[in-house]
């Protein structure tokens, strides 16, 4: 797809959240109607209410909104700040599928993806225990802590940071 490096590794958990892959990686029909000129606005918009079917739920016409008005239902479902980096980057990976769906003709949009309904039913749920988050049904994150930690040979001070990334992160 064009993307390598680290920066890449956050796309994998996008395409299966949205049905694009399966939970083992493999390219789903959704995919390969995607990759064709003419099934990619319809395969982008089913793809956005596989993986963001709360932001859907909400606002049927989501693929139609504006910025301000994403801003407002993301901020709402997950009940962050406006200015938090997350909401930004929801808000920038949704429009990049919404760029691409505009032009979908809502009618063939809705009734095409009706392959693979399994393995996208299975994506929310996977996706969501992984990223520790509760109750965003069709919202998925996915975000990434570095932890530089200080060179030293007392194991004590490692041991403190990580009960104190324990007891903070993984509650």
């Amino acid at each position: 797809m064009g993307a390598s490096g680290g920066a890449a590794r956050p796309i994998i958990p996008i395409l299966k959240a949205t049905g694009l892959l399966n939970q083992s990686g493999v390219p789903t029909e959704l995919y390969s109607q995607f990759q064709t000129e003419s099934g990619r606005p319809a395969a982008a918009l089913q793809a956005l209410r596989n993986g963001y079917g709360e932001i859907f739920r909400r606002n049927q016409y989501a693929h139609r909104a504006d910025e301000a008005t994403l801003i407002d239902v993301i901020v709402a479902i997950t009940g962050l700040p406006k200015k938090e980096g997350i909401v930004r980057y929801v808000l920038a990976t949704f429009q990049a599928f919404q760029e691409t769906a505009k032009s979908a003709r809502e009618d063939a949009a809705s009734s095409t993806q009706t392959i693979d309904t399994a393995q996208t039913d299975e994506a929310p749920a996977r996706v969501e225990e992984k990223s520790g988050l509760r109750g965003t049904a069709g919202l998925q994150l996915a975000y990434n802590i570095n932890v530089v930690l200080p060179e030293t040979t007392n194991v004590e001070v490692y041991n403190a940071i990580f009960r104190s990334l324990k007891a903070n992160l993984l509650t």
